[in-house]
């Protein structure tokens, strides 16, 4: 297909503030899993790495500090970067702003793969993070305006497809990777690899997908990129460091002060829309109901979504003994549940509109007291605590079908509801997609701090079932708590057809 395919808009349009994808593209089906590519890669590389820092830890010679920045500089500069991310593709182009984007994580792929030194790995991760956070919101962005109100949730969740996908197959081809050690690369295969896939994303993304942008001739908000960036900083830093070095007083002054500069910042906004220049975040969306609702839900959601896998993991890998790949498998009925569900959730909530969202969140708590009546079986019928695994396998599906049937239904609410033109696509989701950043690694630290608390000097199988039952105690509150926000949803997203 073109890449020069024009859309006439008529100066009626333009002054009723359509934007100039109206016409919807007829290759966007098409297009859809090739941008698909790049969430799959920022999502990818986010969970990847975790597979190999034994590995790099060896080669390296890397302290336990900096593993741990290897880890924690992606999330944070994802996170930061994310709003920034999506509101360059509104004014500068969402197909040009991909490509730079999946062009500079290519780059930085390679630089983490050539790392000689800690140090090095660590810069390159971060570089690898601000692309992946330009890429990302140019994909919820380009389905917000390349597909109509019905198509849209059956994007969404192909989109969602694409994230579990990706979190499995860290596990699974990561380990791997690592372990058959082609041409004695070890961990360094697992950024290498991305280079390939990175070059066949530009070149298809080149020709199959045509630009789009907001119809305002705008520019950078510079001065919200630096007050915006600052107030994630003190969030999403303290949060992710925190818990790992036992919560020092420098992480709740960064928390503290944190707000006057949030505070600081939503002044700056208000000052840029006065003088008529474009803000970095559109704050009328905030007046937006759906959006807010759907925003405050996805905190509740959200919370839960990273540390599922994280105690999960520990739980499987430190507490049974479970090598990584193994481990792996262990999620591959998650997978396969949440993509087929997230697939095949839009055609459902054309039917049932938001209460699809009550339906996954009610198969997830029932999958969580499933795991919970699990660990207390497990430590009843045995003092050692020994598991029958297979047990987990029908649990860890019906929880993977309630995500998948949740996930794409809320973010569709939050960047599909009435009041987010194509002007403001990106900045919508820039906001959604750092609230759910944030949240997630709130979750991590927070319920995290519950597993681990309850494991002793020297735990046994019976204490990580403890700890693992406590910490998902956490998240079935959490669920509930979605389950019941979500009844507040509008049933049906108002939103341009």
């Amino acid at each position: 297909m073109s890449t020069t395919c024009a859309t006439r808009v008529s100066p009626a349009a333009l002054a009723a503030g359509f934007d100039e994808t109206a016409a919807l593209d007829p290759g966007r089906w098409r297009a859809l899993p090739i941008i698909l590519i790049g969430s799959f890669l920022a999502f990818l590389d986010f969970f990847i790495v975790n597979i190999a820092l034994p590995a790099m830890r060896t080669d390296l010679r890397a302290s336990p500090a900096q593993l741990q920045f290897i880890v924690a500089a992606y999330g944070i500069a994802f996170g930061v970067s994310l709003i920034t991310g999506g509101r360059l593709g509104d004014i500068f182009g969402r197909k040009r702003v991909f490509l730079i984007g999946i062009s500079g994580f290519t780059i930085a792929s390679a630089l983490c793969g050539l790392s000689p030194t800690p140090e090095t790995l660590i810069v390159s991760r971060v570089g690898q993070a601000i692309c992946a956070a330009t890429v990302t919101p140019q994909v919820l962005a380009i389905i917000r305006v390349e597909f109509s109100a019905s198509e849209r949730p059956i994007a969404i969740g192909m989109y969602s497809a694409s994230m579990g996908l990706a979190s499995v197959t860290a596990q699974l081809f990561g380990g791997l990777l690592v372990s058959l050690n082609i041409f004695d690369w070890s961990w360094r295969s697992i950024f290498l690899v991305n280079i390939p896939i990175g070059l066949v994303a530009i070149t298809l993304v080149s020709r199959m997908v045509r630009e789009s942008r907001g119809l305002s001739r705008a520019t950078l908000d510079l001065g919200g990129v630096a007050l915006a960036s600052l107030s994630l900083v003190l969030l999403i830093y303290p949060i992710v460091q925190g818990r790992e070095s036992g919560w020092p007083a420098w992480s709740f002054a960064m928390l503290a002060t944190m707000v006057p500069v949030l505070v600081g910042f939503v002044q700056y906004e208000r000052h840029v829309i006065r003088s008529g220049r474009t803000p970095l975040i559109a704050l009328h969306l905030l007046r937006n109901g759906a959006l807010r609702l759907g925003l405050g839900v996805s905190v509740a959601f959200f919370s839960t979504a990273g540390v599922f896998f994280v105690v999960l993991t520990v739980f499987l890998q430190a507490g049974l003994r479970l090598s990584a790949f193994r481990t792996g498998l262990m999620f591959l009925p998650f997978a396969i549940g949440f993509s087929a569900s997230s697939i095949v959730s839009g055609p459902i909530a054309n039917r049932i509109g938001a209460r699809i969202i009550n339906l996954g969140t009610f198969l997830m708590a029932l999958g969580l007291l499933s795991i919970i009546a699990f660990t207390q079986i497990s430590n009843a019928t045995s003092g050692s605590g020994a598991v029958s695994l297979q047990l987990l396998v029908p649990i860890f599906f019906v929880y993977g079908l309630g995500q998948g049937l949740a996930q794409p239904a809320l973010i569709n609410t939050v960047i599909g509801g009435a009041g987010v033109t194509g002007d403001d696509a990106g900045s919508a989701v820039g906001l959604f997609l750092t609230t759910a950043q944030s949240v997630i690694a709130l979750g991590v630290a927070a319920i995290g701090d519950v597993f681990f608390s309850w494991l002793s000097k020297t735990p046994t199988t019976a204490t990580y079932l403890n700890a693992l039952t406590a910490s998902l105690a956490c998240n079935f509150v959490l669920i509930v708590a979605t389950f019941f926000l979500a009844l507040l949803l509008p049933r049906r997203v108002a939103a341009r057809t």
